[in-house]
């Protein structure tokens, strides 16, 4: 699966690239989504009690769920921002969901925020997560400069961002906004799919799925 496949290869940080005032909600994302791997992904809006008044409230962010198979799920939050005109999501893993397992494990790992450019109607969402070789290409050219740390992970050194969300986001307006990194993005959201363009980032396409939740073993098959 391409996502969870490479997701350790995705553009990271320990701060989230939002700022609440940035917050955007659009109830157009709530439902149930099939991607090209036939990976079910369902975006709710997250819900609370609010301790006061005893009402139902929502803190603009949303639940998802990722699919990609009966044995294998991701809960993960997103939050909708838009920035300099430009929407996005900032994703993290749930702290209270059903990702890991094993306890020990899960003291171990420190969840990380990923940033995806989004574009959405109501018959699909569209989805471009950011590569970390992109941001390794503009660290060996020395043309940024931004608060990281460099991990060992398997084959290759990962860059994890340590930036706080001010210097994140301006770094948002300079390069990912940027016009080159900007019109790629562009260029694959017109036509629906990437053209060998792995190296800038990671490209989904989600469509409405009114079909039943996987359970049992192997994917569910678009008809």
């Amino acid at each position: 699966m391409v996502l969870a496949s490479l997701t350790g290869c995705l553009v990271s940080s320990l701060h989230p690239f939002f700022k609440e005032k940035d917050k955007i909600y659009d109830p157009i994302l709530t439902g149930t989504w099939i991607d090209g791997d036939s990976c079910i992904w369902t975006i709710e809006l997250d819900k609370f009690l609010d301790p006061i008044s005893g009402q139902e409230k929502n803190d603009g962010n949303y639940n998802i769920t990722y699919y990609e198979d009966r044995d294998s799920k991701s809960e993960l939050i997103g939050t909708l921002f838009k920035l300099a005109g430009v929407t996005y999501v900032d994703f993290i893993p749930d702290p209270d969901g059903d990702n890991i397992t094993s306890d020990m494990a899960s003291w171990h790992h420190i969840p990380v925020h990923t940033l995806a450019r989004v574009q959405y109607n109501s018959d699909s969402i569209m989805l471009y997560w950011f590569a970390d070789e992109w941001l390794t290409e503009l660290f060996e050219q020395k043309r940024i400069r931004i608060k990281h740390e460099t991990v060992e992970s398997g084959d290759y050194d990962r860059h994890v961002l340590t930036a706080s969300t001010d210097d994140l986001q301006k770094f948002i307006k300079k390069y990912v906004n940027g016009s080159k990194m900007a019109g790629e993005v562009e260029k694959v959201f017109a036509r629906g799919y990437t053209d060998d363009q792995e190296g800038y980032g990671i490209f989904l396409k989600l469509k409405p799925y009114d079909g039943p939740l996987p359970s049992a073993p192997g994917q569910v098959q678009v008809n």
